[in-house]
């Protein structure tokens, strides 16, 4: 059985003390010892570093596209994901996404909420309530990131970058 895993960290800004906030190759360790322990060597790793789940264009996340494309093209029958939150963080994204795999005959375990898939009703439900609690959370930390810009606006502190200093990404 053709096996991959899929890691995602959506930032890689660093901390007051130079580490970054999130760390990619945490999730991909645990996911390889997940497979490892089953005896499973042969593993595809797809990793997708300082790149968002809310958003619908697969260009910003490369390799969750080429994970895609190699699961339309039957390469792949098993997904391991630490959480679905690293799949989607939106419920009319994640859900067709879960349907497609399953149509696909590609099972999806999450470390944390197990298998998951949307063939049964139970199934569908929990995967929906999975989504949406995904959505609910990043909503409340976007509004949570604005209300604290707009604090320190208020208070007259600069916001964003420096002035005349260009993005060079």
């Amino acid at each position: 059985m053709k096996v991959c895993l899929y890691a995602r960290v959506s930032d890689d800004k660093k901390k007051s003390d130079g580490e970054r906030r999130q760390d990619v190759s945490r999730q991909i360790e645990m996911l390889k010892d997940y497979y490892i322990k089953q005896g499973i060597k042969d593993i595809e790793i797809y990793c997708d570093d300082g790149k968002s789940a809310f958003t619908d264009d697969w260009n910003n996340r490369p390799d969750f596209k080429r994970l895609m494309n190699d699961c339309r093209r039957h390469f792949i029958q098993e997904i391991a994901i630490e959480d679905m939150t690293r799949l989607s963080r939106r419920i009319d994204i994640g859900l067709p996404l879960i349907r497609e795999l399953g149509k696909l005959n590609v099972q999806l375990i999450s470390l944390k909420e197990g298998e998951l898939e949307v063939t049964s009703s139970r199934g569908w439900m929990q995967s929906a309530m999975l989504l949406m609690f995904a959505e609910w959370d990043s909503r409340v930390k976007s509004e949570k990131v604005k209300s604290g810009m707009q604090k320190a606006k208020n208070l007259g502190k600069h916001i964003g970058r420096k002035r005349g200093v260009k993005n060079h990404a």
